[in-house]
């Protein structure tokens, strides 16, 4: 029997899209602004290797160097994890691994001119469980003198990119739309961050290529995983790669080539549930789809529109017609505009 090719896993992708240092200040510029106002970025780099003490070989996620910029020799060392399941001892891995760094950089030479060396510890949480593990410290504090305080019981700070508020992201930011695109439930829901991402990026200053590339690598890496038995993320990183590749393309362009396209896979049979759909007959996968059209009302317009467009909903019985009403869902700006689509008869025009 050919052996089957391994998939790159979840925490890998992380791995690889926080390889790029512009990813990296991006993180610390968004969600850590106090930490970014002391460092110097044009000297950040990738310190990650292996930290070996005592025999025992541990490898962290991601390490990075960066220099303060107010011309001490004062630098900070920034370890990522990048976390899919809840680890109850990740307080321990962080304080052990950066002993292992500590020892490492020690040997070499290396320490700050005082003999210290100054950590940032950083996990990414992608789960589907929120993240309980002990050790998390709220926020990141930065004393008087531009020293970021991690105490022994606080060690690390944890980013739970599935649960964090979406209206407190950064905005034009690399890893806030990493963030959104980690929360999709439905295959449409790709169309806003990477709409957005297409709008401002090309005039950032930004270096597209490698940020390209690890954005159509992203989607065919993660988005089987949450939508099984679609092309989604073949047609997604496709899609991503050409649209931010066109530097004077609009959001607009880019957004009505995604919808487009998204509408043919569902009239294909390749959307989130409907392949599952035809083998367990026609009217389990207009059940499921009318689940799906009521959870993104629900996320878009709040639960009192959501009640009210279920309730709709159960009176179409066409699958063409509730495809349209989540073209309705990504067109409208309110709930109200929304509900008066029903009125108008609109779904059977």
């Amino acid at each position: 029997m050919p052996e089957r090719r391994r998939q790159p896993s979840h925490d890998a992708a992380w791995k690889q899209f926080f390889a790029l240092s512009v990813v990296v200040e991006h993180l610390l510029r968004g969600f850590f602004p106090e930490v970014a106002a002391l460092l110097d970025f044009p000297t950040l780099r990738d310190v990650s290797g292996e930290w070996v003490q005592d025999g025992t070989r541990r490898r962290g996620d991601s390490v990075w160097r960066v220099r303060y910029r107010d011309g001490t020799d004062r630098s900070l060392m920034v370890f990522l994890e990048f976390q899919s399941a809840v680890d109850a001892d990740m307080a321990r891995r962080v304080l052990r691994n950066v002993g292992m760094a500590y020892e490492r950089v020690r040997r070499n030479g290396a320490l700050d001119g005082d003999d210290r060396l100054r950590p940032l510890c950083v996990v990414v949480h992608a789960g589907s469980r929120p993240w309980t593990a002990p050790g998390a410290a709220a926020r990141v504090e930065v004393s008087g003198t531009g020293e970021v305080r991690s105490p022994m019981s606080q060690p690390y700070a944890a980013l739970d990119a599935r649960r964090h508020a979406r209206e407190h992201l950064p905005t034009r930011n690399l890893v806030s739309t990493l963030f959104g695109l980690n929360r999709v439930r439905a295959v449409d829901d790709v169309v806003a961050p990477l709409a957005e991402l297409g709008g401002w990026l090309p005039g950032s200053g930004i270096r597209a290529g490698p940020v390209r590339a690890a954005y159509a690598e992203w989607p065919a890496t993660t988005m089987p995983t949450l939508f099984p038995g679609t092309s989604a993320g073949e047609l997604v990183g496709r899609l991503t790669r050409t649209g931010i590749e066109e530097e004077a393309m609009a959001v607009t362009v880019l957004e009505e080539r995604l919808r487009r396209q998204l509408r043919r896979v569902r009239r294909d049979g390749e959307a989130v549930g409907m392949e599952r759909g035809v083998e367990l007959g026609v009217a389990r996968a207009l059940a499921g789809l009318r689940d799906l059209l009521h959870g993104q009302t629900t996320r878009k317009f709040g639960a009192d529109t959501g009640t009210r467009v279920a309730g709709l909903l159960a009176g179409i019985g066409d699958m063409g017609e509730l495809q349209r009403v989540g073209d309705w869902i990504m067109d409208c700006e309110t709930g109200a505009e929304l509900i008066a689509r029903f009125g108008n008869g609109a779904a059977r025009d």
